[in-house]
């Protein structure tokens, strides 16, 4: 069962001690928390016990449920894309998306829960409060507001989830290894191999062997897909200037990203975005 959602953003609140939804998908994305009570969170195959005070993150291509043992509240945000990018409030900075979605599609996310600790599980709680209480008031709600809530509420989902990552996993160091691939794809001094092998303690003779072991590919063919996937979304999604787009991705100028790109797609993007643009 795949769920649709035409509205943009949606909360919903409840307190129920059977489940609402058997296996399933949706549309768009989740930010789902505990409130109170007890069951089992069935995510993506693996079975995990719920508790007050837990948070899950859930994208379209995740496949869950939850089966409460006793009567659970829950405040559920659900959200798509176009919610930050056509709310009056957006500064046009498309970073902040990509963001978003590196966070909602982060592998670890898609198999474990999200525990906050003090004193953030309080502004948690009154966050996720806020926007419940807001969204379902009859009286008009401030949208500049309401929507600076729902970006203080991502940002507390990324830093609780880098802290649940650190406790129950050994292997952080490759995540934030990608985490500061994405975060500074639009960087590429960053991106020299010297400057990370310095960042993670890893020495520049072995960080391309121990990157491809990990991930299956050369660390500059990941570079390269990462920053490709970007710029096609931006080039299918927007009407910015090809220059804006090349400035934005750190090169120098128009004809360096021209032949960058035409160098590993075979074709110049002026030619992709006719064809892709709105599609």
């Amino acid at each position: 069962m795949k769920l649709k959602q035409f509205s943009a953003l949606e909360v919903v609140d409840y307190e129920d001690e059977v489940a609402h939804y058997s296996i399933h998908s949706h549309t768009y994305y989740e930010i789902v928390y505990i409130h109170s009570g007890t069951g089992t969170h069935m995510l993506n195959g693996r079975k995990i016990d719920y508790g007050a005070g837990d948070v899950y993150l859930i994208s379209p291509a995740d496949l869950h449920s939850f089966e409460p043992a006793v009567a659970t509240h829950f405040t559920i945000v659900k959200f798509t894309p176009d919610f930050i990018t056509m709310h009056s409030s957006f500064n046009g900075d498309l970073k902040i998306l990509d963001r978003i979605k590196q966070l909602m599609h982060h592998a670890w996310v898609k198999e474990n829960k999200i525990q906050v600790i003090a004193p953030y599980d309080q502004i948690m709680k009154r966050t996720m409060t806020n926007l419940a209480e807001s969204y379902l008031a009859k009286r008009p709600v401030n949208e500049t507001w309401f929507y600076q809530q729902f970006l203080s509420l991502i940002e507390l989902c990324k830093m609780s989830t880098d802290h649940s990552k650190m406790k129950y996993s050994q292997a952080v160091e490759t995540d934030h290894l990608i985490d500061y691939v994405h975060e500074n794809i639009y960087r590429p001094e960053l991106l020299k191999i010297e400057n990370i092998a310095r960042r993670f303690h890893i020495s520049e003779s072995y960080f391309s062997n121990f990157f491809k072991k990990i991930y299956g590919q050369s660390f500059r063919s990941y570079c390269n897909a990462y920053k490709l996937a970007l710029i096609e979304t931006r080039l299918s999604s927007s009407k910015n200037p090809v220059k804006k787009i090349a400035k934005e991705f750190g090169f120098h100028d128009s004809s360096h990203f021209y032949h960058y790109y035409k160098s590993l797609r075979g074709e110049s993007p002026d030619q992709y975005r006719k064809r892709n643009l709105n599609k």
